[in-house]
């Protein structure tokens, strides 16, 4: 079993909260799609090799909660030309793409890029409510504490020399660790203009 698929299968094991939905866990045709497209997004980010990484907080669950890869939806990866014809799979039975705000965000700035750096989340399962799986809550410390382990070991299959933190949450556990950063303000309510700006800024500093 090669790096990627290995920390794809360390993911697969991961026992989470009964507030939290491991996307990855499972044989159910959902589960294995997901962990297909993480597969080929990260195989295909390491041929790109990425020095920059781009840190969100948690997947959504009208994003990357259904496609495995974070920061896309369903509409980005039939639509944009990163993902598009390339493998990456949606659901079969459904009549229109799930979309995405903060998703169509980044990757309409991203397509700006001549290099594109490689997305993340410091906590890379769901957390939701006991009583709505369909809704997205902010994880608490000890899930902070969980994706930091999956953080540093994603760190050690790339050679990244920059983080961009989308948020706080993310930022609080950069620097818990001590790595290098720069903050931007995440796209999602209302921050798309600012989060622009920030991209923009960060990926022009050395």
């Amino acid at each position: 079993m090669n790096p990627i698929d290995q920390f794809i299968n360390a993911l697969r094991k991961q026992k989470v909260a009964a507030q939290t939905t491991n996307l990855y866990r499972g044989e159910s045709k959902s589960a294995q799609l997901r962990r297909s497209n993480l597969a080929m997004y990260l195989h295909k980010m390491e041929r790109l090799k990425p020095t920059v990484l781009l840190l969100g907080e948690a997947p959504g669950y009208k994003g990357c909660g259904i496609t495995g890869v974070p920061f896309t939806s369903e509409r980005v990866l039939a639509e944009h030309s990163f993902f598009r014809d390339r493998g990456f799979k949606i659901r079969s039975n459904i009549l229109k793409p799930e979309s995405e705000i903060s998703a169509t965000i980044v990757w309409d700035e991203l397509e700006r890029l001549d290099n594109i750096p490689l997305i993340w989340n410091i906590f890379p399962f769901h957390p939701h409510t006991t009583e709505n799986k369909r809704a997205n809550r902010t994880p608490n410390k000890a899930e902070l504490q969980t994706g930091k382990k999956y953080l540093l070991h994603l760190l050690e299959l790339f050679s990244i020399e920059k983080i961009i933190t989308l948020g706080r949450k993310p930022e609080s556990m950069v620097k818990e660790l001590g790595l290098k950063h720069n903050y931007v303000r995440h796209p999602a309510n209302g921050g798309k203009n600012k989060f622009v700006s920030g991209l923009c800024e960060s990926m022009s500093k050395n």
